[in-house]
């Protein structure tokens, strides 16, 4: 989107609106379509009312990186976490060269204290949320050195234009076609500059009308090359895409969910906010965590975790830490949901259900409450014996499955201990699947390192003696 000549505004740089709202006029008569009106002054602009950068189709890059991929004029590379390197970005605005995301800034056209003096001051905070993240226009937001975008500020084109001579035709259309999409106003002085921009060479440019801002489509549906359809937790997986909860991550023309990979703890908290409806809530300008800086892609979501008691993290000589690169572990994941869901009124009785999980386990009450709703009742071994493995890290799959029980119902309900173990003779140490055991342990039992009850015996097929599932 970045550095495109004036004679190339339609072909690249504005979006066609569906074929039924399409209008294509010349730029000269933008500024006619625009309500000439003073700005308000009252309320008093409130940046915090502009919810972003937000991840609006949950592929763990919000607004400011979507822009920064679609900017840089090489190839970027995008890791975990939207971890971006190897791009280049040239503000248009001044023409300076960045090399590193930390090195740009992106800058909304118009700029949020313009809209709300223009017409914003009386949106909702969804409307104000979608205009400052609004990616579907590829001229709304742009990449844009410091040194412009400060000068800039919140200024009209009447009082600033880009230093950038080449760029200003560009500039003030995209300026005008920003305001026309979110119907703000503009008044006499800022009127006046668009009517003499838009004249003459620049006025004769063709520009397509982009549709009103309240009529940006739903995210279609996402279909996950890595998910087929039989697999264990495909309508949970299918449920968390189209909850708008995680979309995965764009492989070329496909989406990836990557279900067999553990969930760190920064996903976790990004999960847990869209599962609340993505509230409306300001981080601190400062973090909470010596470990997350406020730039980092799910600080606000990291954030909001922290205030809502859901996780406080560690306090260490350094500061208090959240170690948001950690897997999240079964029994810490029973944590976060039984708080999430308001720390609920719950007493566990009898022997604990679960073998490997004691009443002395920090996490007791909430993996019982947990296996006591449905949402996780851990592994059946064999004998009416139930482990919950609480160190085990938590898949994406899994995860989708924890949260689908938690919004729709979980499965049965276990609530009391059913285990009763085999009959000696038991094996002290752990048996590996299918190893050879010896004559003198035929029949005995034995348990895997992952909990599975083994016997050392025959099969029908295999006259050698092995340890065996029971």
């Amino acid at each position: 989107m970045a550095l495109i000549a004036a004679a190339s505004i339609v072909s690249s740089l504005f979006i066609a609106a569906p074929a039924a709202q399409a209008d294509t006029i010349t730029a000269a008569q933008l500024p006619g379509l625009l309500t000439v009106a003073a700005e308000t002054t009252t309320p008093s602009y409130d940046r915090d009312l502009f919810e972003h950068w937000i991840d609006a189709d949950s592929d763990d890059c919000n607004t400011r990186y979507e822009v920064l991929i679609d900017e840089s004029t090489t190839r970027v590379t995008v890791d975990d976490g939207c971890w971006i390197s190897g791009g280049t970005w040239v503000s248009p605005y001044d023409g300076v060269t960045a090399y590193a995301p930390s090195g740009i800034e992106i800058d909304h056209v118009v700029a949020l204290a313009e809209a709300w003096r223009s017409g914003a001051s009386g949106w909702t905070n969804e409307q104000r949320r979608a205009f400052a993240n609004d990616l579907d226009v590829p001229y709304a937001l742009t990449a844009a050195s410091s040194t412009s975008n400060q000068s800039k500020a919140d200024k009209d084109p009447a009082e600033w234009l880009p230093t950038n001579s080449s760029y200003v035709c560009e500039y003030v259309t995209s300026w005008a076609l920003v305001k026309y999409r979110w119907s703000l106003t503009v008044d006499q002085a800022e009127f006046d500059a668009l009517s003499s921009v838009l004249s003459g060479t620049c006025g004769s440019q063709s520009v397509t009308l982009p549709p009103l801002g309240d009529s940006t489509p739903a995210p279609t549906p996402v279909t996950f090359s890595d998910v087929s359809t039989n697999h264990v937790f495909y309508d949970e997986i299918r449920w968390l895409a189209d909850a708008g909860i995680s979309r995965g991550w764009k492989v070329g023309d496909t989406y990836e969910f990557r279900p067999a990979r553990s969930i760190a703890r920064g996903e976790m908290a990004a999960f847990l906010y869209r599962m609340a409806g993505e509230p409306a809530y300001t981080p601190p300008a400062t973090s909470p965590f010596v470990d997350v800086r406020t730039s980092h892609v799910f600080y606000r979501e990291i954030a909001w975790l922290a205030d809502t008691g859901i996780s406080k993290g560690w306090n260490t000589s350094k500061g208090t830490e959240f170690r948001p690169g950690w897997s999240t572990s079964r029994e810490v994941m029973a944590a976060f949901l039984y708080r999430f869901e308001g720390s609920p009124a719950y007493s566990p009785d009898g022997e604990s259900p679960f073998r490997d999980v004691s009443s002395s386990r920090t996490f007791y009450k909430e993996i019982r409450w947990l296996a006591a709703a449905g949402i996780s009742t851990g592994w059946n071994v064999g004998y009416g014996c139930r482990d919950y493995r609480p160190l085990v890290t938590v898949k994406r799959a899994e995860m989708a499955a924890f949260l689908y029980r938690l919004e729709n119902g979980g499965t049965t309900p276990i609530t009391a201990s059913e285990c009763s173990p085999p009959p000696s003779p038991l094996y002290s140490g752990t048996v590996t699947a299918g190893a050879f055991c010896a004559r003198d342990y035929a029949g005995w039992y034995g348990y895997t390192s992952g909990g599975t009850l083994m016997q050392c015996k025959t099969s029908s097929t295999d006259t050698r003696l092995r340890w065996r599932q029971v």
